[in-house]
């Protein structure tokens, strides 16, 4: 599908970019206020971006700093990161106190 068509999905969710459900080891760096990392997990990720929950409250529009461990086949078999700026696309609220955050990439390396 070309990047300039929407997906809308059966029930009714507009996508451009087809998502994967992986669960790789996630930090975020909060940079509005006091520097603070926020641990988690990603539960899917597309070419243009990832949802994850987290247990601070972000806001539609913040920017936030990534690394994103993934893994990789080699002979020592150690993970591989992605280190992204991301914008925050959307935020909704959970059960428990948590949040699950939409965000967008911007910009990525590669490290280590």
């Amino acid at each position: 599908m070309p990047d300039n068509l929407v997906d809308i999905q059966p029930n009714g969710e507009r996508r451009v970019h087809q998502r994967v459900r992986v669960r790789w080891s996630l930090s975020l760096l909060k940079k509005q206020g006091q520097t603070r990392v926020l641990t988690t997990v990603t539960e899917n990720l597309s070419s243009q971006g990832f949802f994850c929950v987290v247990d601070e409250r972000l806001a539609a529009g913040e920017r936030v700093e990534c690394i994103l461990k993934f893994p990789l086949r080699t002979e020592t078999n150690s993970p591989r990161s992605l280190r992204c700026e991301a914008e925050v696309v959307w935020v909704s609220v959970l059960d428990g106190g948590r949040f699950g955050i939409g965000c967008r990439i911007d910009d990525y390396t590669f490290v280590g």
